[in-house]
């Protein structure tokens, strides 16, 4: 917001080729919302608690939990694998082969791009499968940490699939479905140094978010866009045009939402912005229209970024969209009863618990992508989300039933 809110009218249509849209009064509508969110966050861990806890929580766990976490982590797993064999498959049999993989290994220009919407097309209901990689990744790690199992050749496999799906099908988003989860289970499990060198090292690692993720934007945008088209027509240096091109994705997604919230009137009965796996449903999909006299069906957003915007940068936010979805008033008790939820999954993550832990890993890549879109409620998100809710259950009722 702050980025969107600084850089002038001029530079937005010189930079990313859009009239710029977000004012003052988005601006405020951004913090309202972002207060409701961070207020509902704060409600769980304000009251006071039965359990005892500590900076770095003990991990508590009961035999039957343990017999529930690697069943979960293996069933995950084989899932994910079903889904990455199968994509895999598909591609090989639509072409994909020795000249395909040469040419994006040696970064042909053009090469990455055709290959992700000519070859590597999703199979929809089985490549969606490999989303539950990342609860796979969780639960076999603390597996590792609780019993001394290694699952190496598991580790291994998952993460290789995971970065050749970011590579091969420039998926950024892919990428940090699984570094994020482990960088959660480490900051939360990890033991405590007991030299205070080490505990102030590892206090000021968030300084280096940004620096990082610049880092890893920029290795990932040389083979997705660099290489293929603005090595030739840029008007700046490659550091230049990755911090250009990192702030247009933030900066672009604070505009779009102002696009929308000034243009899309459309009529629906489910969420457009916050229920998008909603419409990735076959069955939904066939039933249910959307109601505007200038075009029709989920593409809606295209259009409106097509018109008044940039359709290269076609993120909408994960903020102001949702005034769309529930009025002002809706959006306000939707973000706080959001941040309630997260609250409460970190306050039993804090406290220790395997389902908390879980949980909080795979759902805190949408805490960092709100600036951008609404992940929760996106058709990747889903598989996830719905797979830690049944271990969560799992893991709860295995416990009880010992207590």
């Amino acid at each position: 917001m702050a980025i969107t809110c600084l850089i002038p009218a001029d530079d937005f249509r010189h930079w990313w080729r859009t009239p710029k849209y977000f004012g003052t009064a988005d601006a405020f509508l951004t913090a309202l919302l972002l207060g409701a969110f961070v207020v509902g966050t704060l409600v769980p861990n304000l009251v006071k608690h039965r359990r005892h806890e500590s900076r770095k929580p003990h991990v508590i766990v009961s035999p039957g939990q343990q017999r529930v976490l690697l069943w979960a982590g293996r069933v995950f797993l084989v899932l994910a694998l079903i889904g990455y064999v199968t994509w895999a498959v598909a591609a090989v049999t639509r072409g994909y082969g020795q000249q395909q993989l040469h040419a994006a290994l040696t970064l042909e220009q053009g090469a990455l791009l055709s290959a992700r919407t000519e070859y590597l097309t999703t199979l929809p209901g089985i490549t969606t499968l490999t989303q539950v990689g990342p609860l796979a990744l969780v639960c076999l790690l603390l597996d590792r940490r609780i019993s001394g199992r290694r699952h190496t050749l598991e580790l291994v496999v998952l993460a290789s699939f995971g970065l050749a799906r970011g590579f091969f099908n420039a998926e950024r988003i892919a990428l940090m479905e699984l570094a994020v989860p482990v960088i959660v289970l480490a900051a939360t499990a990890l033991p405590k140094s007991r030299r205070r060198q080490r505990s102030i090292l590892w206090a000021t690692l968030p300084l280096l978010g940004p620096l990082v993720l610049a880092a890893v934007f920029g290795a990932l945008e040389y083979t997705r866009s660099w290489n293929d088209f603005y090595a030739r027509h840029s008007d700046t240096n490659f550091i230049g045009f990755v911090l250009r091109r990192l702030g247009g994705y933030y900066a672009t997604a604070s505009n779009n939402s102002a696009i929308v919230l000034a243009h899309d009137a459309t009529n629906s009965l489910i969420p457009r912005y916050t229920g998008q796996f909603l419409w990735n449903f076959p069955i939904v999909r066939s039933f249910v229209h959307i109601d505007n006299s200038a075009t029709n069906g989920a593409e809606y957003s295209s259009y409106l970024y097509a018109r008044y915007g940039n359709l290269e940068f076609n993120n909408s936010g994960g903020i102001l969209p949702v005034i769309i979805d529930y009025g002002l008033v809706g959006a306000i008790a939707w973000w706080g009863a959001i941040g309630l939820l997260i609250g409460i999954c970190y306050r039993t993550m804090r406290s220790g618990e395997l389902r908390g832990i879980i949980l909080y890993a795979v759902i805190y890549v949408g805490v960092l992508e709100m600036g951008m879109l609404f992940y929760w409620g996106l058709g990747r998100a889903f598989p996830v989300i719905a797979g830690g809710l049944i271990t969560w259950m799992l893991l709860h009722r295995a416990r009880a039933r010992e207590d």
